[in-house]
């Protein structure tokens, strides 16, 4: 009992001491923990294969335009056929929030892993776009083939940043 005691023990220290190595030198490749950590729970899946085309968007009729809604939906559309989220952290606001989101990992890092696994919808089409103070509260159906329309909300920020949105549910394993 004292030997596999002592044995755990020793296996922490070298652990931790190599950990603590590997963190001060690798910081490029994220570091000794995040290897671990993929080493325990798996790598993030890779992203779909991009989709021959990005889905159309459009304002229902009598919408008023907003260009930075507008520019925010065309590029989240290319990032959905290519399923490369990286060109959309830069029109996340820096407060950006996933709803049900805890623990470790940030909302933005989340944004751009999902978008990698989602598959496009063939058109989208912005319902609604209303101010509540700086922010813009837009509402959109995403219309695709073989799933029934699905009605989101994004809130954008003064600068065109989105700020959140319920195109993404984070949901616990037996909720």
């Amino acid at each position: 009992m004292k030997f596999w005691l002592g044995a755990q023990l020793l296996l922490l220290s070298f652990v931790l001491s190599v950990g603590t190595v590997f963190a001060a030198s690798d910081q490029s490749s994220g570091g000794f923990f995040d290897h671990l950590k993929s080493f325990f729970h798996g790598a993030p899946p890779p992203p779909l294969p991009p989709e021959v085309k990005a889905a159309s968007v459009a304002y229902a009729p009598g919408i008023t335009p907003d260009k930075q809604v507008l520019d925010f939906m065309l590029a989240l559309a290319e990032a959905l056929r290519s399923h490369d989220g990286a060109p959309m952290k830069s029109r996340l606001s820096d407060n950006y929030t996933v709803e049900n989101m805890m623990g470790e990992g940030s909302a933005s890092d989340f944004f751009m892993q999902a978008i990698g696994r989602i598959q496009g919808p063939e058109e989208i089409v912005i319902t609604s776009v209303e101010k509540e103070g700086d922010v813009r509260v837009t509402k959109m159906d995403f219309h695709s083939k073989d799933r029934p329309i699905k009605q989101r909300t994004f809130k954008f920020d003064s600068a065109g940043k989105l700020l959140s949105s319920d195109f993404f549910v984070i949901r616990e394993h037996g909720a």
